[in-house]
């Protein structure tokens, strides 16, 4: 999506939104006396490689703002969509507009997903109603 900035991208995104989500999700299991310690070294695992991920992704844009001359950059900032004063206020990043345009893509392709979900169970739960239906008209006829 965005060539020559990894990290950033739908994937990664992704990996690490649901890394930071394992800890909330184990909490019920938890609760029921059902989680394990090795659960918990895994979320731990994952959450290590998450960090190491923003990690390194704020590491390269510090680098490459550095590289640039921090001074003559001037960053692209989605909240500059919202308010000019907002756009002035916000932080000097460069990634801010692909890191949101990740989000923005991933939280459409998540919408998409759930509606299709909803969609395909309602689709299936009327074809099994009509099943039985069907069923009962057959065996009605002479044969």
């Amino acid at each position: 999506m965005f060539a020559g900035l990894p990290g950033i991208g739908v994937g990664t995104l992704f990996y690490v939104l649901m890394a930071v989500w394992m800890p909330f999700r184990e909490m019920p299991r938890v609760f029921a006396g059902k989680s394990s310690l090795a659960q918990w070294q895994l979320i731990a695992r994952q959450l290590f490689y998450a960090a190491g991920i923003v990690a390194t992704v704020v590491f390269a844009e510090r680098l490459l703002l550095w590289i640039l001359g921090q001074s003559k950059v001037a960053p692209f900032s989605p909240a500059a969509f919202l308010h000019e004063e907002l756009g002035v206020r916000a932080g000097d990043s460069l990634l801010a507009a692909p890191i949101t345009a990740s989000l923005l893509l991933l939280a459409g392709v998540l919408l998409f997903v759930e509606v299709l979900r909803v969609v395909v169970k309602h689709t299936a739960r009327d074809e099994r109603q009509r099943q039985p239906l069907e069923d009962v008209l057959d065996s009605s006829t002479p044969s």
